[in-house]
């Protein structure tokens, strides 16, 4: 079946069609009879990723020599569900390479607390160790942080909605002689490297004399002094995260393992464009670039349309065939505005 559409269809003329006219033709609006093989009309999802939350990720068009292609994403569910071509661009001879930016955790200037150094992201999905890149967004960075640099996320202070970030994914050991030896969260070790503002997480189960109250496996503390220089620390000091003292009683300590980290002191709270980005390759999606059919327009449709320009006496006049099986005519959408699907 062939549908024909016209701005000045009268006395049996051909039909011709007004570019501008979208609500005169079937199947194709405004963009879509513009587009021709040089042109990008779709773009489809070839991984849809993992660990997409909050805003939907940038997508960006790159060589196939033409400029100007853009596109959003949508999300759902953690992963991308679809790409749509807001701009088709122009003069591009391939199709051009399609990125779309790696997952990210957005992070207001409220999600930061300068006292205990975390992040706040409700149920953020990050795991220990992994790499997160900080961007500030182009605004100030959160002091202690320095945009486009690659972090990892702590051991310490890792909860479902908050976590920390250190500079080196390695974390240290303590020796194993750690002993309390005072009251207020004073421990003396064998020679160490440790530092004040690191985080001493202490697991498992302690059958020695010396106690740390409200001590529960996995606890994380923070070093507020120390006695010697790395790696020669023989002695310091764990205050909670937030800073408070300690109670602990003199003693052995028996059956406890002590992870160090050098966290990121985070004195300022930047902004609220910043981000940090997973770097991890598998959680990324992928999409793929269509140009359009034809030379001069038309775009893929459930059959194909015919654009012809007119020359000589019919200058100026654009021609448009529809050739379309009764039976694939189904959810075009917004486009069937002569032929509605209901």
């Amino acid at each position: 079946m062939a549908l024909w559409t016209s701005t000045d269809n009268t006395g049996g003329k051909p039909l011709y069609l007004n570019t501008a006219d979208k609500a005169r033709t079937f199947g194709m609006d405004t963009t879509e009879i513009k587009a021709g093989g040089d042109n990008v009309t779709s773009v489809a999802v070839a991984s849809a990723g993992t660990r997409y939350l909050g805003t939907a990720p940038a997508v960006t068009f790159s060589g196939g020599a033409g400029s100007s292609a853009a596109a959003t994403a949508t999300i759902s569910g953690g992963a991308v569900t679809g790409i749509a071509v807001t701009n088709v661009g122009s003069a591009y001879t391939s199709a051009p390479t399609v990125a779309i930016a790696k997952p990210a955790r957005i992070i207001p200037t409220s999600g930061i607390t300068i006292a205990t150094d975390t992040v706040a992201y409700t149920a953020h999905g990050l795991v220990a160790d992994e790499a997160v890149k900080y961007y500030n967004g182009g605004g100030t960075s959160a002091t202690g942080l320095v945009t486009t640099t690659t972090y990892y996320v702590a051991n310490a202070g890792l909860v479902a909605n908050a976590f920390e970030v250190k500079a080196a994914a390695t974390s240290g050991t303590l020796v194993a002689t750690v002993a309390t030896s005072g009251t207020a969260g004073q421990f003396t070790c064998g020679a160490s490297t440790l530092a004040v503002g690191d985080r001493v997480k202490i697991t498992g189960t302690n059958t020695g004399t010396g106690t740390i109250t409200g001590y529960a496996t996995g606890n994380t503390y923070k070093v507020s002094a120390v006695t010697g220089t790395s790696p020669s620390v023989t002695g310091f000091t764990l205050t909670t995260e937030a800073g408070s003292a300690l109670t602990t009683t003199a003693g052995t300590l028996v059956g406890l393992t002590y992870t160090t980290e050098t966290v990121i002191d985070i004195s300022g709270t930047g902004n609220n464009a910043q981000y940090f980005e997973i770097q991890a390759a598998a959680d990324q999606a992928t999409a793929t670039a269509a140009l359009g059919e034809g030379t001069v327009g038309g775009a893929a449709h459930a059959g194909w349309n015919l654009r012809t320009v007119g020359t000589g006496g019919r200058a100026g006049r654009v021609h448009y065939e529809t050739l379309v099986a009764m039976g694939s005519m189904t959810s075009d959408a917004s486009d069937d505005t002569v032929l509605p699907d209901a």
